[in-house]
């Protein structure tokens, strides 16, 4: 026993500290006491341990440290997770601490309780406190981690200043509502600082002493707007999370600046409450990640994504965008990944043209009837990662939830994608085929394309079916089907249109919309055909040609539907007879 160096009672029922079996391990260095019943530490707890330099006493009921209790030579100590609300000066002649867990108790303010001087003291944990300031820390010269995190700390008050060793400093879950130019000064060497989850209204130049800070977190904040300026001068910069806060205004780096000196590879201001961008973001040349998910913005300008060589990523989504288009006249010219789901776009034409390498491009929940022949034809993944670095592979674009899915000519519109190595997939809920649109077009387009429609009166009402349909199954489309029911009490017409086409235009057929045709219907539509001789002189005579060609290829389909129907009819009744048994 006397040359044991580690003891353990971790996890047992012990409710006490025992005495009289230290005197027969001398050299323990290693007492791990946690998580069982004890509930203080009385004053000779530890005076037979001469050697002790590291003590666990985590994850107890202690709520009672006496004076001078714990051994001076001690090196580790964790009391995290007890009920500890005064220190009574116990660790005041603790000069050697290297590290120090004090977690989850109840200490409102540790100012006068933490060693007078350590030199060696690298972390302080004082996370799920109640304390209400930062106590005094210069005293450590070598302190590199701090945890304050949920506490009640409202002012830093400077407290960091002179704390040229600290790398990584965590306040989030505080109350902290301002920040001051003298907060950070000379700490010199911090690379992670989050402030997450504060009431941070301003950063009043608070950061710009922090030369070598790499990841700054202040997602959850009250900010309102952000200026580059804040950051201006931190070369190391890299991650920058201000995510979760209210801010709807983007200030860039001062004009006279020739070199703004802000080298970020991750920005992300998602759900904020930004309408515009204002180029602020154009010039951040080594940024490789960019969300601006669950924003505002209206419109996308030529100028807002200038510069932004290195993107990878961008993440669009959540917003208001009714289109894309202005994207096609700025160069992204490494963009892989393109989120702009839940959006208002409704036509896509040359949006693509600026993003050659795209590899995956996100644009379901959207009202998009239409994608543009020319979308894809300057666009062909590459793969710039991994084994594959550098070979060619094909764009995949959802668009999941779009009217476009639904358009009966989505065979033609994913085979002249894939004519340009592009892959449309997603899943959208449609109605009946005879009530998807096909619709004469420009050949510049693949899908419906929603065109301006002259009120045109017509001398007739729509046509009533006497006998309600109930329950008509829903038709699939091409990608994924629904089994849905719907209820119809008429027959709805189609609305008449006036259609100006080009002499380029060559319509692939005509609109049905919400139609349902049934046999007994023929005489009645037939008769509602004839009525074009009564509309308005007011219409030109082309408007005229086109509605009574309309009317002929309408006629057309009506009477192979019931040729069709006949054909139906015919054979069910031969299958009958055939399966008739004749009695001998």
């Amino acid at each position: 026993m006397s040359k044991v160096t580690y003891v353990s009672f971790a996890d047992s029922s012990l409710d006490e500290i025992p005495g009289v079996i230290w005197k027969h391990m001398p050299y323990v260095q290693t007492l791990d006491l946690g998580r069982t019943r004890i509930k203080e530490i009385p004053h000779n707890s530890f005076e037979d341990f001469e050697n002790l330099r590291t003590l666990v006493l985590a994850g107890n009921q202690i709520s009672r440290i006496d004076r001078n209790s714990l051994p001076i030579q001690m090196e580790r100590l964790h009391i995290g997770r007890n009920r500890i609300y005064n220190l009574n000066g116990t660790l005041l002649a603790l000069t050697n601490l290297n590290w120090l867990f004090l977690n989850s108790n109840d200490f409102e303010d540790l100012e006068g309780q933490l060693p007078y001087e350590a030199s060696n003291l690298k972390i302080i944990h004082a996370s799920h406190n109640r304390l209400v300031r930062v106590p005094q820390l210069s005293h450590y010269p070598r302190l590199e981690t701090l945890f304050l995190n949920n506490n009640e700390i409202t002012f830093l008050g400077g407290a960091f200043a002179g704390c040229r060793a600290l790398d990584r400093i965590d306040l989030s879950a505080n109350q902290i509502y301002t920040l001051t130019a003298n907060d950070f000064l000379e700490c010199d060497f911090l690379d992670t600082l989050d402030l997450a989850y504060n009431q941070i209204t301003a950063l009043n130049n608070s950061l710009i002493p922090l030369k070598n800070l790499n990841t700054l977190n202040l997602q959850y904040n009250l900010l309102t707007e952000f200026s580059f300026n804040e950051i201006f001068g931190l070369e190391n910069l890299r991650r920058l999370d201000l995510s979760y806060n209210q801010i709807s205004t983007i200030i860039g780096p001062a004009s006279n600046l020739v070199e703004p000196n802000i080298k970020l590879i991750e920005l992300r201001l998602d759900h904020n409450s930004l309408e515009v961008l204002n180029a602020a973001l154009s010039g951040l040349s080594e940024l490789l990640r960019l969300n601006l998910s669950y924003n505002k913005l209206r419109r996308i300008s030529p100028d807002d994504f200038i510069n932004l060589d290195q993107l990878r990523l961008l993440d669009i989504s959540h917003n208001q965008l009714k289109t894309l288009e202005e994207m096609s006249k700025t160069y992204l010219p490494r963009l892989s990944e393109l989120k702009a789901s839940h959006n208002q776009l409704t036509v896509l034409e040359r949006d693509f043209h600026g993003l050659p390498v795209l590899c995956y491009a996100n644009l379901s929940n959207n009202q998009i009837v239409a994608l543009g022949r020319e979308l894809v034809t300057k666009t062909r993944c590459k793969i710039e990662h991994g084994v594959h670095d550098g070979t060619w592979d094909t764009l995949k674009i959802i668009l999941s939830d779009n009217p476009i899915l639904c358009d009966a000519a989505l065979p033609e519109i994913t085979s002249e994608m894939e004519t340009n190595h592009t892959k449309i997939t997603g899943v959208s809920y449609c109605s009946p085929l005879n009530e998807q649109p096909i619709t004469a077009k420009p050949n510049a387009f693949l899908g419906y394309i929603p065109e301006p429609i002259a009120t045109v009166k017509t001398p007739y009402e729509p046509i009533q079916i006497a006998n309600k349909v109930e329950h008509q199954e829903e038709t699939p489309n091409q990608i994924e089907a629904r089994n849905d029911h719907y209820q119809v009490d008429h027959f709805e017409g189609r609305p008449v249109e006036v259609v100006q086409q080009t002499p380029n235009d060559q319509p692939v057929t005509v609109s049905i919309y919400n139609s349902r045709i049934f046999p007994n219907q023929t005489e009645n539509v037939t008769s509602q055909a004839n009525v074009s001789n009564s509309i308005s002189d007011s219409i030109t005579q082309g408007q005229i040609n086109k509605l009574a060609l309309e009317i002929e290829e309408l006629k057309t389909r009506l009477e192979d539907i019931i040729v069709q129907n006949e054909r139906l009819l015919n054979k069910t009744i031969t299958d009958q007879m055939n399966l008739t048994v004749k009695v001998p």
